[in-house]
């Protein structure tokens, strides 16, 4: 439970996370693109559940890749696997964590949104923005969500991939 003065704290921290969604896939990024394309060859024949994926297959592009557990009744969400450029990018690590052990309220509500919409759908879909991730330079990204199916046809994770671009955003040197 959070205590009335977490709250007042979380409640002023600056939106740093702007995102877009895309759902015309209009995929960018060549290791996104590599990315999307794997995803769609293994549901060709079926949507593609977590057993469907190898990391050897997606090789050199692992780096870039996310791993979410969708956690149902509430809605919730885990990192299960954050890729090393993610991490280099973001300045953290967050594997295991749940999204509201780590974001603050206002942030919270927007990566739910951005995460939900893929896990609620089944649908991929990619997303555009900018952020600044502790202290660093703001970043340009793109990202897709490639949903991944249990057996009984629900979204119970979603793999994902990013790549950034560091932006110059009125960061003034002396």
């Amino acid at each position: 439970m959070t205590t009335s003065n977490t709250l007042q704290i979380d409640l002023q921290v600056e939106r740093r996370y702007r995102p877009a969604a895309d759902p015309t896939l209009s995929i960018e990024a060549p290791v996104l693109r590599r990315l999307f394309e794997y995803w769609k060859n293994k549901s060709a024949q079926q949507r593609p559940c977590r057993s469907d994926i190898d990391p050897l297959e997606i090789g050199v592009d692992i780096p870039n890749v996310i791993l979410l557990d969708i956690l149902h009744d509430p809605l919730r969400f885990r990192w299960r696997l954050l890729g090393s450029c993610i991490v280099d990018a973001t300045g953290r690590n967050v594997t295991g964590k749940r999204f509201e052990d780590i974001y603050p309220h206002p942030v919270l509500v927007d990566v739910m949104r951005v995460f939900s919409r893929s896990a609620l759908t089944g649908l991929p879909i990619r997303h555009v923005g900018t952020g600044r991730f502790a202290d660093r330079d703001y970043l340009a990204y793109e990202s897709v969500h490639l949903p991944l199916f249990d057996a009984r046809g629900n979204v119970e994770m979603i793999m994902g991939g990013l790549h950034f671009r560091r932006l110059s955003m009125g960061r003034g040197t002396s």
